[in-house]
């Protein structure tokens, strides 16, 4: 008995209580030099997903606090570190503006394993920090000298023990962002961050102390399965998509024969070497020949489209399945939203993928959060309610 409570006790003395994280994107503009933005989501708290944008808000909610830092992510490889320094509010949502700073560009300087807050000793608000990076000694406790710079501490709120995300490699605190006029017009000229990589792109952003460590979630694909795989994942896309005709018989269009825009993404998210694959797609409509003229080929119908997005998985056999579908046309957009797959990322914090959408349906898009699981994708979080 004696040596089992001495077993145990170590594993409950290690045992600590997990940390808020944040999911959120990151806006890299499309002309390379205004400010990145960032948009929160969801923030996990006690194994519950809770709106981000609304979470603790005092006005500005919790993940917007500035001096969080986010860490940018494409298809589970770091890409990128946002540092939030001002949040504002525009359509009806909020929205962080900071500073971008490229993975190529991060500094040479490690991560504080474990810091104290940045508040006053008297104050016993929780700041997070993200853990030392696995090429330095675990243990290994850095000296103040030798401590890497972090952002400068968040202003006083209202409640004392409000949490404080940090996530990524911290920076010297950053640059006041210049006042955009969030109603279209230019913004005042100011000192640009380093353009991206990628213009026009969103990412997916983590903001965690505790969370494990991204890792890459791109399937490798062998020889002579990309074609195969993806005619497969192509004839269930067009199948979904005839039925969904048949099944709106309101419909004054029919869809083409052929996609419009197809992006087709293979992803590994368990690691069990059976990939995932994500095809978003337009079909052009036309409009079918009239009773009179049921020789005269199709017109085209502009400014109308059918829009897919279709998740597969292959069993132990190699054969593509079915796990979820959207379907929605142009006239229904304001019920059925189109799904874009922004991209995988470990919102749950277990280091499995999930995978996020963008749902565009008008001038405010939400995001849609699934855990793929055997058999169907579940939702888990969808910004604009249930």
């Amino acid at each position: 008995m004696v040596a089992m409570i001495a077993s145990i006790a170590p594993a409950q003395a290690s045992k600590k209580e997990k940390g808020p994280r944040a999911l959120a994107v990151v806006e890299l503009p499309a002309d390379g030099k205004s400010k990145a933005r960032l948009i929160p989501i969801a923030i996990l708290v006690d194994g519950r997903f809770w709106d981000a944008s609304v979470y603790l808000a005092n006005p500005r909610p919790m993940a917007l606090d500035p001096g969080n830092v986010y860490e940018a992510e494409r298809s589970g490889k770091p890409a990128g570190f946002f540092t939030v320094s001002d949040a504002r509010q525009a359509k009806d949502r909020w929205i962080a503006f900071g500073d971008w700073q490229p993975e190529s560009e991060k500094p040479a300087t490690k991560t504080v394993k474990s810091a104290k807050p940045l508040e006053p000793a008297d104050d016993d608000r929780p700041v997070l920090h993200k853990r030392q990076s696995s090429a330095s000694t675990p243990e290994a406790q850095p000296s103040p000298q030798n401590a890497a710079p972090v952002p400068a501490p968040a202003p006083p709120v209202d409640d004392p023990n409000r949490p404080v995300l940090r996530r990524g490699k911290p920076k010297p605190p950053p640059q006041e962002p210049p006042e955009e006029n969030l109603g279209g017009s230019s913004p005042p000229k100011a000192a640009p961050p380093a353009p991206p990589t990628k213009a026009g792109e969103l990412l997916a952003a983590i903001s965690d102390a505790g969370g494990p460590d991204p890792r890459p979630y791109t399937y490798a694909w062998a020889p002579d399965e990309q074609p195969k795989l993806t005619k497969a994942i192509s004839d269930i896309a067009m199948a979904e998509v005839a039925r969904y005709v048949k099944n709106t018989p309101a419909l004054r269009f029919a869809p083409a024969a052929a996609f419009d825009q197809v992006a087709v993404r293979a992803f590994d998210l368990d690691l069990s070497n059976n990939p995932e694959l994500v095809l978003t797609a337009r079909v052009p409509a036309v409009a079918p020949p009239t009773t009179r003229s049921r020789a005269a080929k199709p017109s085209s119908a502009p400014d109308f489209f059918f829009y897919v997005t279709v998740v597969g998985q292959t069993d132990l056999y190699g054969q593509m399945r079915k796990l979820f579908s959207s379907v929605t046309d142009s006239s229904h957009l304001d019920v059925f939203p189109r799904l874009e797959l922004v991209d995988a990322v470990d919102a749950e914090g277990t280091g499995r993928g999930d995978l996020l959408f963008r749902a565009a349906s008008g001038d405010t898009p939400s995001y849609q959060l699934y855990h793929v699981g055997p058999d169907s994708l579940r939702k888990l979080f969808d910004s604009a309610g249930e």
